[in-house]
């Protein structure tokens, strides 16, 4: 198999962990992954219409995926921070979520940081900002302020006007109305919130 296709199956197998590694074991996912290739591969005249038909299959059998969003927030780290974390609190494993930033690597420790510390929402090492495949295609964008740069790709986009805070109280109120539109978000997409205390893997 020529190393290209090589490439395109690591990428799939890697999707399908994403989308349905809630409802099935990493074992299955990739058990599977390994049959279809192995039957496309063998049966093909063509080798480079194998992955199509590999993902087609694998889709087909694994069913609906779960929808992806994406936050950018800038260079606002600890808000795109916060906007994850409120969405893994509220819906569990039924999204996969994930944020765009500036400068991820950057751990802010101001006002919003503070807020999330409070909330027992932003715990010491634990990584929020993970990094993000640029072939993922996200479900939705949501750019967190009118004012930034539209410059990611998404099926569709959507943008939440949020304000800059510039006291403790004032991002208080501005953690309250994030979560306020991560809970209206999460209705809209028929997504029930998980129950208070509820296992959430971060």
């Amino acid at each position: 198999m020529i190393n290209i296709n090589k490439r395109r199956f690591d990428v799939i197998r890697e999707d399908l962990h994403r989308a349905y590694g809630h409802e099935y074991s990493a074992a299955e996912i990739n058990r599977k992954t390994d049959e279809v290739i192995a039957k496309h591969s063998q049966s093909a005249n063509l080798e480079e219409f194998v992955p199509v038909m590999v993902e087609r299959e694998l889709k087909e059998h694994f069913g609906d995926h779960r929808i992806h969003v994406r936050f950018v927030a800038g260079s606002q780290v600890a808000l795109a921070q916060a906007a994850v974390a409120l969405t893994k609190k509220h819906a569990g494993e039924a999204l996969v979520v994930d944020a765009a930033a500036t400068h991820p690597e950057i751990s802010e420790e101001g006002h919003m940081a503070h807020v999330l510390h409070e909330r027992g929402m932003l715990e010491p090492g634990k990584r929020y900002l993970d990094e993000v495949r640029t072939v993922a295609m996200p479900d939705y964008i949501v750019y967190l302020g009118r004012h930034l740069e539209r410059d990611e790709a998404g099926k569709d986009v959507k943008i939440w006007d949020i304000e800059n805070a510039d006291d403790l109280e004032a991002t208080r109120e501005l953690a309250d109305d994030l979560e306020a539109r991560v809970l209206y978000m999460l209705n809209r997409l028929g997504i029930d919130p998980v129950r208070e205390g509820a296992a959430v893997e971060a």
